[in-house]
């Protein structure tokens, strides 16, 4: 019989994670940003084949030397009248094309990166919002218990109002409570329904119920930064640099323009004419490249390090915010369960009634004040794990 419950347990819990798991992968299929993403890289793979590819040449028609008399149309007056066609091809002397399709390989692993740290915030953010709603029904079925409270604490005034055992003023403030509860009711409806919606505009879906554990526990975080895109995107970024003060280094050798032109004379005979054409780096512009590629390199180290140190930190604060929130918690239930037996009793008494009405009220109103402190520290202490679940902790 245990080991059925514990299987159906079992059961339970996974049906839970999945519930929330097929959500989070539904949204990421669906989510508009991370497809603009996925074309991106989709566009990064057609620069890697683009890369190698050396550029068109240049076709080049012509007549040379029309006459502007009457004679225009003569080819044959003399030797310098021809019509040719030739053709221009640029040719890279250094491998700077196979260093550029290097630098294509690496921007699209930057973006594959991207895609995944965006995934990461949106899966952070959907259990953010899921436990959210989980807290706010549990805050709602709260209230809506005390709120049976007042009701029974209605019927027994009306009851004892008969015999002077309760005054009217008592039986007026109960009234108020039960309104003040209604309204309370009402804005966690709202609530409720709000962050519902907020959940649809990031998942695509409508949800009603997801069921998800919200039991706090002492929990430790562990994480592995090195492993995190954040990180991984600027080691890359470290990488493109380099390949980049390659690339630079490798132009400091200009393509050549080579240049093939054949020309058609009539009565005369026809030649072909061959150039080569070469840029001359006489204006310091690559070396100039090359310093900002180093420059950038350098920049980007920096970078990795203050990342390093803002996750180190963030890290700490999390942890820092799960255990106070527990903490809290404890302390808070503790008290509410000894004001919640006080009350359940007195509800049970009928001698002297009239004089424990407004202690019931009163610890009431002090059990309420708790458990919304209570369940407040629990909202923080689910969004911290949400928050949790970007950076990778675990």
């Amino acid at each position: 019989m245990k080991k059925t419950l514990f299987l159906i347990g079992l059961f339970i819990i996974n049906l839970s994670a999945n519930s929330i798991n097929n959500l989070v992968n539904s949204a990421i299929s669906k989510n508009s940003e991370l497809k603009s993403i996925e074309k991106s890289i989709k566009i990064a793979n057609e620069n890697i084949s683009l890369a190698t590819k050396y550029q068109n040449p240049s076709l080049s028609l012509g007549i040379a030397d029309i006459h502007t008399n009457s004679d225009y149309d003569k080819r044959d007056l003399e030797a310098m009248q021809t019509q040719f066609i030739g053709i221009t091809q640029v040719i890279p002397i250094t491998d700077k094309l196979d260093i550029n399709q290097s630098i294509q390989i690496t921007n699209k692993t930057i973006l594959s990166l991207k895609l995944e740290d965006k995934k990461l915030l949106l899966k952070s953010k959907i259990y953010e919002l899921v436990y959210k709603i989980a807290i706010l029904k549990e805050k709602r079925a709260f209230i809506q218990k005390q709120k049976q409270n007042l009701q029974r604490l209605v019927t027994l005034q009306n009851t004892k109002y008969q015999t002077s055992k309760v005054d009217i003023n008592s039986i007026f403030d109960t009234k108020i409570g039960i309104k003040n509860f209604d309204v309370a009711l009402n804005n966690l409806d709202t609530n409720i329904k709000t962050l519902k919606l907020n959940l649809e505009k990031i998942t695509y879906t409508s949800t009603n119920d997801i069921d998800i554990n919200t039991d706090i526990k002492r929990k430790i975080l562990h994480f592995n930064f090195d492993e995190h895109p954040r990180i991984k995107i600027l080691n890359q970024n470290l990488k493109l640099n380099k390949q980049q003060e390659a690339y630079e280094e490798a132009s400091k050798t200009s393509d050549i323009k080579l240049n093939a032109t054949y020309y058609s004379r009539n009565e005369f005979e026809d030649y072909v004419n061959i150039s080569v054409a070469i840029p001359l780096s006489i204006y310091d512009r690559e070396n100039i490249k090359v310093r900002k590629a180093q420059f950038a390199y350098l920049k980007t180290k920096d970078d990795l390090e203050n990342e390093r140190q803002n996750l180190k930190i963030d890290s700490k604060i999390l942890q820092q915010e799960l255990n106070n929130s527990y903490k809290n918690y404890e302390i808070i239930e503790k008290d509410i369960m000894k004001l919640q037996k006080n009350i359940e009793k007195t509800l049970s008494i009928n001698n002297n009634f009239k004089d424990v009405a407004s202690k019931i009220i009163k610890n009431l109103n002090k059990t309420i004040n708790l458990k919304i402190s209570a369940l407040n520290e629990k909202t923080r202490y689910f969004t911290t794990l949400s928050k949790a679940i970007y950076y990778g902790g675990n």
